[in-house]
């Protein structure tokens, strides 16, 4: 069952905003996984495949309702006592009691990120009116609510995204590679589904570009290297002619999105994915 969990916090002291960003993110996760079960955060450390658990970068504020999967500060520096936000989700079912086990015992939640203690002061795990961002869903039911009938899928990529391609990166939201990546997690992930081996093909026999919005280049910047990729609201549109099976395939994988987010680097503040209304 994949979850999407809000955290609020604020940050002890002064911190350089680039070292709470990228891969010190997901060693503050794996370090509170560790804490409560060693052998588990050493497998999500380790496996080859991908892993079972997303990170959107730090953002300021605390209110999900306004929660646009980053919100950077325009100072290098982030103040002690800022109110931030951070999204974790999580796509296995094992995930979520032990992510639980790590604030349940503390009388004042924490975890150090970078060289700061950042104090916990919510978390918001149930959907609750107005607030899109914390959701919990069985696969069963992303199966069941998906669309058969719906041709226009509209993606909006929050955080900078892009795909391995060959030797190279690559920073436009092809269909193809977009759709790839939502099939390979969810096959990882769900056991149970299988797609047909010319999925990939069939999505780019099928699908166009109807519709571009903000499209550009954004970058995050951490400790050690910058995270590059492209952000922006991507409408896609399946030809009528189209086979059924690879319609409601393609609407369910758009479903997935927002729990899986799109193609690289995910665990460290990339491709933060929702899909909206068209």
């Amino acid at each position: 069952m994949p979850f999407s969990i809000f955290l609020q916090v604020y940050p002890h002291d002064d911190i350089p905003l680039g070292q709470a960003q990228g891969p010190a993110l997901q060693g503050m996760f794996l370090s509170l996984i560790r804490a409560v079960d060693p052998a588990a955060a050493a497998r999500l450390h380790e496996e080859n495949r991908y892993r079972p658990y997303t990170l959107s970068p730090l953002g300021l504020g605390d209110r999900p309702q306004h929660f646009l999967g980053f919100c950077p500060p325009r100072e290098p520096v982030l103040k002690a006592g800022t109110a931030c936000h951070l999204r974790i989700t999580l796509l296995e079912d094992e995930l979520f009691p032990l992510f639980g086990r790590c604030f349940a015992e503390s009388s004042e939640p924490s975890f150090q990120l970078g060289p700061t203690r950042f104090v916990l002061t919510g978390v918001l795990t149930q959907a609750q009116r107005g607030i899109e961002w914390t959701r919990c869903l069985s696969y069963a039911d992303l199966h069941t609510h998906a669309s058969r009938t719906s041709r226009k899928i509209s993606l909006q990529f929050l955080t900078p995204t892009s795909f391995r391609r060959g030797k190279v990166d690559f920073l436009l939201p092809d269909p193809r590679l977009v759709f790839r990546s939502y099939r390979v997690r969810l096959e990882e992930m769900n056991g149970t589904v299988r797609f047909p081996a010319d999925f990939d093909e069939q999505v780019e026999f099928y699908t166009g570009i109807s519709n571009l919005k903000r499209l550009e280049t954004a970058i995050i910047k951490t400790k050690k290297v910058k995270l590059i990729g492209f952000t922006g609201r991507i409408t896609y549109m399946i030809d009528k002619q189209a086979p059924p099976d690879l319609v409601y395939q393609m609407n369910l994988l758009a479903d997935y999105a927002f729990f899986c987010g799109t193609g690289r680097k995910t665990t460290v503040g990339m491709g933060q994915t929702v899909r909206r209304e068209t």
